[in-house]
């Protein structure tokens, strides 16, 4: 096969050997949605529509807890601190910048294979795709 005829099908995408992609991207949640105008406020406030659901409220507890476990077995200072910001984080998105933090600070005092194994159980609350994929209905609704 000659050079130019390779080059054009891996430019085609028919060189590649598996369907499968190769790398998952936890993707951070979306942030808040874009402020209300003053009159949207006002007629909420008037008919007391509730600010988060339930079930947003839920999810982020569960994210919490999780990662205060993540961390709960490391007495260190960096740990106690990171444990209590991530118990005070108002949101997931918020939780998402800690995890960078996270691994840092169980690779340290534990190993890499070990923060490895935490952040993929703390992934669980973010949103996925695969690389170089659009993100899918599931990712656009969990935010």
């Amino acid at each position: 096969m000659s050079s130019s005829r390779l080059i054009r099908r891996l430019l085609q995408g028919r060189g590649h050997s598996s369907a499968l992609p190769s790398r998952i991207d936890v993707q951070p949640p979306a942030p808040w949605h874009a402020p209300d105008s003053v009159w949207r406020s006002v007629w909420n406030w008037l008919h007391h529509d509730k600010p988060s659901s339930p079930k947003s409220l839920r999810t982020l507890d569960l994210a919490r807890d999780d990662f205060c476990s993540a961390l709960e077995d490391l007495p260190f200072d960096d740990a106690m601190d990171l444990r209590q910001r991530s118990a005070h984080a108002r949101s997931l998105r918020e939780l998402w910048h800690l995890r960078a933090d996270l691994y840092s600070v169980v690779a340290r005092h534990r190993s890499q294979s070990e923060a490895d194994r935490r952040l993929q159980a703390i992934n669980r609350h973010f949103p996925r795709r695969a690389s170089g994929n659009s993100p899918t209905s599931q990712d656009l609704r969990h935010g």
